[in-house]
């Protein structure tokens, strides 16, 4: 095991394929744990907690969006390495502080903890910012870090299979959640519907603590000349200034604010509408996460094979159609909302090439500050989203509109929206990507390694 600040004595911190081979092993049981512990606690658990609250449209808009803002700060998470150095440290140390803050969640989840529901409301909005602030500090320092790991010309087979433990670890954490629920409700009959959330929501924060050790097991690659950043504030300019890697941001922005739309509708249907319990909800979850997991890899694949434009078109496109299921499903037929969750397997291949394409574009010299213009705008944009979306759900709902309408009129933009994205990805500029009209024949890009023009 290699110390907290362990470079890996190679030249210009390149590592060997047996070397790459377990780094990536680690990465994959650090995916594992984290995810197991996410998915113990659930954007969606904590959104249940705050409906328990009483929460409305505002409030859930800024349980979803508050953590989006507070990304913001990671614009100086470059500084923050460039100053202190060993971003191998800096990583590990802001996801451990960032699991010791949500310990304090389910405390403050309690009815009747603080004087009124609004302050409890607005203490668990403030845990799980500041939760979040943390995590995304440990998010750049760590995909910095892996894209000095990870040799780009199969990266996308290696993160195809760290996102299956991803995937498989929220599957974990979703289904333990649930039994938990389950088992707590039927031996505890009179128990508060709040306390089971509460419980498995402790039980991720110390599971995403010990998703840090592994991390101490990887090679800290200190040598490579991208772990400590160079100008990192004149380079976030410059990232801005970069016509394929502010091609991809814009995209993002889009793609952001396509999603933050319904996201607070979305979230608000099953439950007051549908009537679909928090069991309901994370088996659905869990669907998707299962099929994603089983898809990852082969994404992987294709992505290294045709380029990650490509396969994100398509992806965007099938998980495009993901609202019109939301707006067939009634009280009637609820479970057409099924739908939404199978097709929404398919952000695989979104995952899987957004996570390869932000290095890919960026410089691999320098790569951090690029990294955190990439979150932090796209952030900006998706919290406004969802604020937005939450302030208008409530004007209109207080208007006395008829909710059924409302919630048709919402998804019918989400899908309209979502679909006006797909254009904007098959834009990008990728260098050597395969062109779409190529895809039937199943050849992979050509060596057409320059910078496509826009």
């Amino acid at each position: 095991m290699r110390g907290m600040h362990g470079g890996s004595g190679h030249r210009g911190g390149r590592l060997r394929s047996s070397e790459v081979r377990r780094a990536m092993r680690w990465a994959n049981t650090n995916a594992a744990l984290w995810a197991v512990g996410n998915g113990l606690v659930s954007t969606t658990l904590v959104i249940y907690l705050a409906l328990g609250l009483g929460a409305a449209g505002l409030g859930i808009g800024f349980i979803v969006a508050a953590p989006r803002f507070a990304g913001l700060l990671r614009l100086g998470v470059p500084a923050l390495i460039a100053r202190l150095g060993h971003r191998k440290t800096i990583c590990i140390s802001a996801y451990v502080a960032s699991s010791v803050v949500l310990c304090a969640l389910p405390l403050l989840a309690a009815p009747g903890r603080l004087e009124t529901a609004a302050s409890s409301i607005a203490a668990l909005v403030a845990c799980w910012c500041v939760y979040h602030l943390l995590e995304f500090v440990g998010t750049v320092s760590l995909w910095s870090w892996l894209g000095d790991i990870t040799p780009r010309r199969v990266r996308g087979r290696l993160l195809g299979h760290r996102e299956r433990f991803l995937t498989l670890g929220v599957i974990g954490g979703l289904c333990t959640s649930v039994l938990l629920n389950v088992l707590w409700r039927r031996l505890l009959p009179e128990a508060a519907r709040w306390q089971p959330l509460a419980a498995s929501a402790a039980a991720g924060a110390i599971l995403m603590a010990l998703a840090a050790v592994p991390l101490l097991a990887m090679p800290g690659v200190e040598q490579a000349p991208s772990a400590r950043p160079r100008a990192p504030w004149g380079t976030l300019v410059r990232a801005l200034a970069y016509p394929p890697y502010r091609r991809l941001i814009a995209f993002a922005c889009c793609f952001s604010a396509a999603n933050g739309i319904t996201a607070v509708a979305q979230n608000i249907y099953p439950w007051n509408v549908l009537r679909i319990d928090y069991v309901g909800f994370q088996s659905m979850l869990g669907l998707t996460r299962a099929g994603q997991s089983a898809v990852a890899p082969t994404m992987g694949r294709l992505v290294d094979r045709w380029g990650n434009r490509p396969v994100m078109t398509v992806a965007q496109l099938i998980v495009s159609t993901g609202p019109l299921f939301y707006l067939i499903a009634t009280p009637e037929r609820r479970w057409w909302i099924v739908g939404a969750y199978v097709v929404w397997i398919a952000y695989a291949g979104m995952n899987v090439g957004l996570d390869n394409i932000k290095l890919k574009l960026a410089p691999p010299d320098n790569n951090a500050p690029y990294l955190a213009v990439y979150y932090a705008v796209n952030d900006l944009v998706y919290g406004s989203t969802l604020i937005a979306g939450g302030v208008a759900y409530d004007h209109l709902a207080a208007g006395g509109h008829d909710a059924m309408v409302l919630y048709t009129w919402l998804f019918a933009l989400g899908w309209l929206a979502r679909t006006l994205v797909v254009p904007m990805v098959a834009r990008l500029i990728e260098p050597g990507a395969t062109r779409l009209r190529d895809l039937a024949t199943g050849q992979p890009a050509e060596a057409a390694q320059q910078v496509e023009s826009g």
